[in-house]
């Protein structure tokens, strides 16, 4: 902010001030000119903020129902009222969520009856497992001992009876022939027809069919039988065992599948109770309790203050439980200002109910970022919250949320030469005093240092005791609209820095 600024915002002020207060401002008798005098004083630098009163030592409590579409208020303890731990300060409605509550009981209690199903389920599927693997054991177990059974009993058994029978006719062969040789001779002597020599040769052939018959049996049994059997069962056996793995493969996929499913119905449980549960604490939430005890004070709403049936939000301030006895403000700094402002300055506090009393303070902590709900409010205006702590609370008066006016001492001008700000004009950086003499005005060019709200230092360009106009800013305009201005004063720098 420039000094024309600020000229512009404060001349009307200390012109007013000093003609109802008879501050250091004598009319010039010739002219009745309002003129100050150029003093070397001690001024201090102040920063000037708005706020309101709060608490030092508060509790705030916030809406915990979680609710989209907000929760009614019912019912609210008068505010100012003195509350102790655990008293019921708010009652919200919990028709919404006890709707919610019965809907979710349903859902719970469909939830455990899957559960339970799917418990059952997994112990059918394990028994079946079990059946289907000792199935398959036991016809694995089976085709191994028919595979066993065969090469070590069936066959050697059959094998035995065929050379046994080969033998038996062998022999049947050769008594045969003998026979016939026998009956050959009796023929030839007459003792025998040859009818019965006939028949002994049958004999001889019919055992020689026999003998022939079972040879062939048995090469069928060794080349062939044999190993059609030998095949056949190992391939059985092999069959089984693939049958076996297939069967234990199978019954872990349906016992697995089992559990998975009893695992999602007993996680989908924990949630349904877990939301149960939840329910349960947003009605118990409803009741809102104070949480410590001290003076209850409301937060504002929508609309201010909070009433009965309005609706609330969750992690919406409700209400702080307070200690009158510790007070604070919480100002807010312009941007321009907040530079200035340090932790530890001292502070005097006025508040508007109460314009007869001033409260002393001092800074006790400056945001680092400023306020964005207010920025967006003031239509982009830049502020930082500032809390100011109070000494010496008086009693009774005070209230939170009192507007409050603070005065941060950020400085002072010490032992220099000071005028009013309305004596000092400001042309693009170069800066002037309308000095009274004896042949009326001169403009003159000074440098100016720093100011506060009604001063400005002058570090070059005027004398103590000398006496400045305060209207500079109306004489430099009259001078502009005469066409004066023409060559300036050889004093004064082509810019004159303004230090803060």
């Amino acid at each position: 902010m420039t000094i024309s600024a600020v000229v512009a915002v404060a001349i009307c002020g200390v012109v007013l001030f000093s003609a109802i207060s008879g501050w250091i401002l004598p009319q010039s008798q010739a002219s009745g000119d309002v003129t100050a005098t150029v003093v070397r004083a001690t001024i201090p630098i102040l920063v000037t903020c708005g706020g309101e009163l709060e608490s030092a030592q508060g509790v705030q409590v916030l809406c915990e129902v979680e609710l989209k579409e907000g929760v009614k208020i019912v019912e609210m303890a008068p505010e100012g009222a003195v509350v102790t731990e655990g008293d019921v300060v708010i009652r919200l409605d919990p028709s919404a969520l006890n709707d919610q509550l019965a809907a979710q009981e349903i859902a719970v209690t469909q939830a455990d009856a899957m559960v339970k199903a799917a418990t059952e389920d997994l112990k059918i599927q394990k028994n079946l497992a079990a059946s289907t693997i000792a199935e398959a054991e036991l016809a694995k177990t089976l085709a191994e001992l028919d595979l066993e059974k065969y090469l070590e009993g069936d066959y050697s058994v059959e094998l035995n009876e065929l050379q046994g029978s080969i033998a038996l006719k062998q022999t049947e062969l050769q008594e045969a022939k003998e026979t016939v040789e026998f009956y050959s001779d009796l023929v030839k002597k007459g003792f025998r027809t040859p009818e019965q020599l006939r028949a002994k040769e049958q004999a001889v052939e019919q055992a020689s069919y026999e003998l022939t018959s079972n040879e062939e049996r048995l090469e069928v049994l060794k080349q062939y039988t044999r190993k059609r059997q030998v095949a056949e069962l190992t391939a059985k056996a092999d069959e089984a065992g693939r049958e076996l793995e297939r069967a234990k493969g199978s019954s872990a996929a349906t016992v697995a599948k089992a559990q998975s499913d009893l695992d999602v119905a007993e996680a989908t449980a924990r949630l349904e109770h877990q939301q149960l549960q939840r329910l349960q604490r947003q009605i118990e939430l409803c009741e809102i309790t104070a949480p410590s005890r001290g003076t209850l004070v409301y937060s504002h709403g929508q609309k201010d203050p909070l009433d009965p049936g309005d609706t609330v939000h969750f992690k919406q301030k409700l209400f702080t439980i307070t200690n009158l006895a510790r007070m604070q403000v919480k100002a807010f700094v312009h941007e321009s200002d907040v530079k200035k402002v340090r932790g530890g300055l001292p502070a005097e506090v006025r508040v508007d109910a109460l314009p007869d009393l001033t409260l002393r303070g001092q800074v006790e902590s400056v945001a680092d970022f400023y306020d964005g709900t207010r920025h967006w409010l003031s239509g982009g205006v830049k502020e930082y919250s500032t809390i100011i702590a109070i000494d010496g609370v008086p009693e009774g008066g005070l209230k939170p949320g009192m507007t409050s006016q603070v005065q941060i001492r950020v400085g002072e001008l010490s032992d220099c030469l000071t005028v009013p700000i309305p004596a000092v004009v400001d042309n693009d950086g170069r800066y002037y005093c309308y000095v009274m003499t004896s042949d009326g005005a001169e403009r003159r060019s000074v440098r100016i240092g720093a100011n506060t709200e009604s001063y400005v230092e002058i570090t070059q360009g005027l004398a103590e005791r000398e006496r400045v106009a305060l209207d500079a800013r109306y004489r430099w305009q009259s001078e502009l609209d005469n066409g004066g201005h023409g060559e300036e004063p050889s004093e004064g720098a082509a810019s004159l820095a303004r230090a803060d």
